[in-house]
């Protein structure tokens, strides 16, 4: 096999005058801002706060926690939760229970006025809906023993 010369063998050396491995290119100086603009300097060696991390923080004029934010506003009440406490307490009547519509619309909104509550923070009533829900089935329960004694008859007209 021959001996071949390096400039014979093209692609695998740097063409002569070529440093290998290649230099690094010089790194390219940041643009420098005109006259116009202020530029800003490094943090006095006498500033009263050490660590940005305790840095007081307010809040902009006319946002959350500003003293020119308007009032959150009040919670609402949720009006299935509501509708479902009135039922309940409706159908909880006894000269109501043959007529079992009540406690049983009772507890459907309950769970409509839990589930809104659940959903939104700003709705209150989760206590309403839920006592709809214990009510309206204590009286349905009733109402079933009332029936299976055979003290009670349903839809009577």
């Amino acid at each position: 096999m021959a001996e071949h010369d390096a400039g014979d063998l093209p692609g695998l050396l740097p063409p002569d005058g070529v440093a290998w491995p290649p230099e690094p290119e010089a790194a390219v100086a940041a643009p420098v801002a005109p006259d116009s603009l202020p530029t800003l300097g490094r943090r006095p060696a006498d500033a009263a706060i050490d660590d940005w991390r305790t840095m007081p923080i307010d809040a902009p004029d006319g946002y959350r926690g500003s003293a020119t934010a308007p009032p959150a506003p009040l919670p609402r009440i949720e009006p299935w939760a509501v509708s479902a406490f009135a039922l309940a307490v409706a159908g909880a009547l006894p000269w109501l229970w043959p007529y079992p519509l009540a406690p049983l619309l009772a507890i459907g909104f309950g769970l409509a006025g839990r589930r809104a509550c659940a959903l939104d923070e700003t709705r209150r009533g989760k206590v309403f809906a839920t006592a709809a829900i214990v009510i309206g089935v204590l009286t349905l329960g009733v109402v079933a023993t009332r029936v299976a004694q055979g003290a009670l008859t349903l839809f009577r007209f």
